[in-house]
């Protein structure tokens, strides 16, 4: 296709765009042969660098020059593309990452994380976390590490990507099985094995290193052992040679540990050849092979050397003298360090203990003193409703008194209860009671009357002259409302039972 003479560079460009995410490998082989391409224009040229180190970085491989991507950074910042910024600042600084510019990459990788939080590019999203995890996994910053992961593994969900989301949840296993969390070792490795069926090479290896170091945590050594040696024959890794190591010594085969030490002596890890190179020479000291332990002493201090020109000199050079130092004097002044270390740990121990238990009884005093001042603003408030209450109670009960007391009297007179004192009754019944005008809110006004004289004990006589009708008529209202509110059937005494027993709940 990058040899075609039919379709432009515009749109080889589009084409690469669109499959550089998940054919990385395809995207370097179709933008190869357009890089010496004079005529691009000046967008094109931008867009080109752009994707062909993006296509090159999610390959697994580098640039080391960043004057390609740096020129296609500038172009996108001076025309304000924002989506095509984020991804040039994230590949300019992974290219700085690799030129040891560590504070440079850094920032440029989080001006990318920025930026991509207002772009909402799932696929970029993975790539960009990816990255920044990995960063962070490097300085040892485990916290941050696991949250650019867990971030990544959204986004690889997001988007459905099985290779990403296994990736990812490869790489969050790692860490915790690093950090010595069987448990959450165990969770995501369950969550990848679903998935796993269908992933091939790297991927999948470094997912049955980690379910082989998972096996080997619970005493599995001939299983772990089986799958490791299926992940070596897919892709070989620092960590399953690690663990085959590990393997060997538990079943006593020393010779073939110090293989897989000697093959861990060149990883790109420093840290792992670091700790190869320790075992190598604590066992060759133990065999008397003095000669090839201090051979192998000397290579330990060409790497240390090899940190010395990519990191602070002082610090490295202190490390290795540091090293040279424990190496010579470490079995007279084994037990003294112990004993030191012991001491050490018990002196930080009691101190954090006692500063933990000093600020969480400062916690607890403050709370309490907080609850307690809560505590009497609620009983003083609680007080204050419940004498308003009894106060409103008594002048209702009054008022209740002095309504009742005149309609016995216009009853005993055989004059019709007045609207004033009807509406009276009714505002006090249901201020005492308001289930009961819940209850009588479908009735009309007689009806509720009657209700209401009832429940304050007047008789038929006196509630059929109040209402000006027939005591035999009242008797049959009684009735009726019995049917009407409770769905009951019987005399007119159980409807005056069943609406006072309202009145009183």
């Amino acid at each position: 296709m990058g040899c075609s003479h039919e379709q432009t560079h515009n749109e080889l460009l589009t084409h690469a765009e669109q499959i550089v995410f998940t054919q990385p490998d395809s995207v370097v082989g179709l933008l190869s042969p357009s890089w010496s391409d004079t005529a691009m224009s000046e967008a094109d040229r931008a867009l080109f660098g752009l994707l062909y180190t993006e296509a090159i970085h999610r390959s697994g491989l580098y640039i080391g020059s960043d004057s390609l991507i740096k020129a296609s950074k500038e172009y996108f910042e001076r025309h304000g593309d924002d989506e095509h910024l984020a991804q040039a600042l994230l590949h300019h600084g992974i290219i700085l990452y690799h030129q040891q510019k560590t504070r440079e990459a850094i920032l440029s990788m989080k001006q990318a994380e920025q930026m991509a939080g207002d772009l909402n590019i799932p696929a970029f999203d993975w790539y960009l976390f990816s990255v920044l995890g990995d960063v962070n996994d490097n300085l040892g910053e485990y916290t941050t590490t696991l949250r650019y992961y867990k971030q990544a593994l959204k986004a690889a969900q997001q988007v459905d990507n099985k290779q990403w989301t296994v990736q990812t949840l490869n790489n969050i296993a790692t860490i915790f099985d690093a950090l010595g969390e069987k448990d959450s070792l165990k969770f995501y490795i369950e969550q990848a094995t679903p998935l796993v069926d269908s992933i091939e090479g790297d991927v999948r290896a470094n997912y049955l290193v980690n379910k082989a170091s998972y096996l080997m945590k619970t005493g599995k050594t001939d299983q772990a052992k089986h799958l490791l040696t299926e992940s070596m024959m897919i892709s070989p890794t620092d960590q399953g040679d690690k663990l085959l190591a590990d393997i060997y010594v538990q079943e006593g085969d020393t010779a073939s540990a110090m293989l897989q030490w000697y093959k861990l002596t060149t990883s790109l890890s420093p840290d792992v050849a670091i700790q190869s190179y320790h075992l190598l020479i604590e066992h060759l000291n133990l065999f008397g092979d003095t000669k090839n332990a201090a051979e192998y002493s000397q290579r330990l201090n060409e790497v240390y050397r090899g940190l010395y020109d990519r990191k602070d000199a002082a610090g490295i050079v202190d490390m290795m003298t540091h090293f040279d130092e424990q190496l010579k004097e470490r079995k007279q002044y084994r037990t003294v360090i112990a004993m030191l270390a012991a001491i050490i740990f018990l002196m930080i121990t009691s101190a954090i203990i006692v500063w933990y238990s000093r600020r969480r009884i400062d916690k607890l005093n403050a709370r309490f003193a907080e609850s307690q001042e809560q505590y009497n603003l609620t009983r003083t408030e609680l007080t204050r409703v419940r004498r308003q209450k009894e106060r409103e109670q008594r002048e209702n009960s009054l008022q209740m008194k002095e309504t009742i007391s005149r309609l016995h009297a216009s009853a005993n007179k055989g004059k019709p209860v007045d609207d004033e004192d009807a509406n009276e009754l009714a505002q006090l019944s249901y201020a005492q009671n308001p289930q009961l005008r819940e209850l009588l809110s479908t009735l009309n006004s007689k009806e509720q009357l009657v209700c209401l004289l009832t429940i304050q004990n007047f008789l038929p006589s006196e509630i059929a002259t109040l209402t000006i009708s027939t005591p035999q008529a009242i008797t049959n209202t009684r009735v009726r409302l019995l049917k009407k509110l409770f769905g009951g059937t019987g005399g007119a005494k159980d409807f005056d039972n069943a609406i006072k027993q309202v009145n009183k709940d």
